[in-house]
């Protein structure tokens, strides 16, 4: 086998085991005592506290799929002038990564308001969008419910004014982390063939 071909086989082996974690090829829906057992460790006082019975509906109504949770927010002691997140949800967000990361789940769009156009809050608008994709409802509720998330959660609590967020089912999107992992590997092959022509052709 030359080496091309090799080089060609371990990109194709990865891409297909990134996929298979990214997508998580092995998971299988929430049942109704999987997200009743998330749901234990859910702690009254926290914000997610008074939406249990909205997170258990989104958990039985698992089909498997990615979801996009849509945050707008609004944060403590910021101004037009000043719109970005202040400490405490700087700390949160700093807390909150890894915990998405290790679920195959990221950030995918942040932006900062401008203005209000039309909107029942005349008074403010809304100082950021954040488009947060999750590998799963599964994982999205897994994280929630987590330890590690209800320590970090406070720092939300305080750091936000006013906010709303909701999931979403993706119907188009050309940002995906698929086609970067794609579009990179595919660059390696490029590049490594071309270095190995090169090398034989000495």
């Amino acid at each position: 086998m030359s080496n091309e071909r090799i080089l060609l086989l371990i990109l194709t082996v990865t891409y297909i085991f990134f996929l298979a974690w990214y997508d998580g090829w092995w998971m299988s829906p929430l049942t109704q005592s999987e997200v009743d057992a998330y749901l234990m460790n859910l702690r009254d006082d926290s914000d997610f506290g008074e939406m249990e019975e909205q997170i258990r509906q989104l958990g039985i109504t698992d089909d498997g799929a990615e979801i996009f949770m849509m945050n707008l927010n609004i944060y403590k002691d910021g101004t037009g002038e000043n719109p970005t997140p202040n400490e405490n949800y700087q700390a949160y967000g700093r807390g909150t990564l890894p915990l998405l990361l290790s679920r195959a789940s990221h950030p995918i769009f942040s932006s900062q308001g401008i203005q209000t156009l039309m909107s029942p809050r005349y008074e403010e608008y809304w100082q950021e969008v954040i488009l947060v994709r999750y590998r799963s409802r599964r994982d999205f509720i897994s994280m929630i419910t987590s330890d590690a998330y209800q320590e970090v959660l406070p720092h939300r609590t305080v750091g936000i004014k006013y906010d709303e967020f909701f999931p979403t089912r993706a119907v188009f999107t050309i940002n995906s982390l698929r086609f970067v992992m794609l579009f990179v590997l595919v660059a390696i092959y490029s590049l490594g063939t071309l270095v190995m022509r090169r090398l034989t052709n000495r």
